[in-house]
């Protein structure tokens, strides 16, 4: 569902019990924030900024936005597991250990290895997931 020109990527949490959809996200503008950073084009590949950095500059990312959606609907996430369709840049990695999620599978595509590791070192167990898991 991303319109980013750069990278759709989406993310959801879920109940690993039941594999019930606590929240979900993909990045993008902030809610009822307008168009996407750039509009037809990305604001950071223009600049040339690589992945997992420069936070400040463009759109949400897709973990981000379901921890937002989360807790905007007061929705548990402790103990919960994400599924994310490439690796958590660092910022995110934050996000996700600070919500107490439990576990995320991500489909490695070379982005940011420094969310994984953040990850892994903080107790959250990360899955890489080549064809899917």
């Amino acid at each position: 569902m991303s319109p980013c020109t750069r990278a759709a990527v989406g993310a959801v949490i879920f109940d690993p019990a039941t594999y019930t959809v606590i929240a979900d996200g993909y990045n993008g503008s902030p809610r009822g924030a307008g168009p996407l950073c750039g509009g037809d084009v990305c604001t950071r590949s223009e600049l040339k900024i690589a992945s997992g950095t420069r936070c400040e500059v463009g759109c949400h990312h897709a973990e981000a936005n379901a921890c937002a959606n989360a807790a905007s609907a007061g929705a548990a996430t402790r103990g919960a597991h994400m599924a994310v369709t490439c690796e958590p840049c660092l910022m995110c990695a934050k996000f996700i250990h600070h919500a107490q999620i439990k576990r995320v599978y991500y489909t490695p595509r070379g982005y940011s290895p420094e969310g994984v590791d953040y990850l892994s070192r903080h107790g959250v167990e990360v899955v890489g997931c080549a064809e899917g898991c």
